[in-house]
């Protein structure tokens, strides 16, 4: 594909779809979503909820989003000739908006529609445990599999769990996490980063480029199903991958901005989108606070300050937009 039909594209799914109320890809993944844990007082209020907890993230704004399929489980519009697709993260991230939206009006409505979701998905959960991608992505071919809809999805199951009290939903978490102990070399998530010399998470184990945010994603699930199941296998994973995302992200940054993962195949470095940029910052904000970490408040507050930069933001997006034109 040439330049100009790369930047129209481009143009079509940030601006014009925006303007036009339509529902893009961008549309989905670019409504804001804050985090519900913002101090040691609401990890508190988090750990003492007699019922489903919020999830550490506000996916409520999500729910704005209103392409579905027949079956009622909402689908990204992607070019051609992907089409219309469900995407499990994005399906995920939108089930734990109607869960957390019931939570606080304890409206059924809310908590039907939640286990609408929960429910596809228990039926689309393989024997290994993974929840497919079922279209091609860039070199990722159908079916393929994610550490982070893996593991937002175990947070779907887990609440599915804690509410109901059926252990097909506990059953279903766990084995969604199943494979993180395998590498991915065996198609399980768990990658060697080699300048760190440490393991973590890949987002894209087909063609691991190290995405930090799908990481740090996989370690607040990993932190909440330990807490609420107590299994030494999950506390096993938490530590080594808190471990690890230190080790990290001292090479995820550019000196003035964070780096969206480390694509060695790229032309250039691969630096977040502000809206990007913000939403590490959100989960370095839960995760310092998860894991009682000095060191992780430290780089929330460095990438907190980049942000707040207009200069570093317009920069950031102007080398975006030049890397998916030139490369994707």
């Amino acid at each position: 594909m040439n330049y100009l039909k790369k930047l129209f594209r481009l143009l079509d799914n940030y601006v014009i779809a925006r303007i036009q109320h339509r529902p893009s890809t961008a549309l989905f993944w670019y409504l804001p979503e804050p985090p519900n844990i913002k101090s040691s007082d609401d990890l508190i209020n988090y750990k003492q909820s007699t019922l489903t907890p919020l999830y550490l993230i506000d996916y409520r704004q999500k729910l704005k989003y209103t392409l579905e399929n027949k079956n009622g489980i909402i689908v990204l519009p992607y070019h051609d000739p992907i089409g219309k697709q469900i995407n499990p993260e994005a399906a995920f991230q939108f089930a734990l908006g109607l869960h957390n939206q019931f939570c606080l009006t304890k409206e059924k409505f809310w908590l039907d529609k939640f286990f609408k979701y929960a429910d596809y998905f228990i039926t689309k959960q393989s024997d290994s445990g993974m929840w497919n991608y079922e279209f091609d992505w860039y070199t990722s071919k159908a079916p393929w599999n994610s550490a982070l809809a893996q593991s937002r999805g175990a947070s779907v199951m887990l609440r599915a769990w804690l509410y109901s009290k059926d252990t097909i939903y506990l059953d279903a978490a766990k084995k969604a996490l199943s494979r993180f102990t395998a590498s991915t070399t065996e198609d399980g998530f768990l990658h060697y980063f080699s300048e760190g010399n440490c393991y973590y998470f890949e987002e894209y184990p087909k063609i691991p480029t190290g995405v930090i945010n799908g990481f740090m994603s996989s370690l607040i699930c990993i932190w909440e199903l330990n807490y609420w199941i107590k299994e030494k296998w999950l506390s096993e994973l938490w530590d080594q991958g808190i471990d690890s995302l230190k080790k990290m992200l001292p090479f995820y940054t550019t000196g003035w901005w964070s780096i969206y993962d480390r694509d060695h195949n790229s032309p250039m470095v691969n630096v977040n989108s502000p809206r990007y940029h913000l939403l590490e910052i959100h989960y370095l904000k839960v995760l310092s606070i998860l894991a009682a970490s000095p060191f992780l408040t430290e780089v929330y507050k460095t990438r907190k300050k980049q942000y707040n930069n207009i200069v570093y933001r317009y920069t950031a997006l102007g080398l975006k937009l030049l890397r998916k034109i030139v490369y994707k």
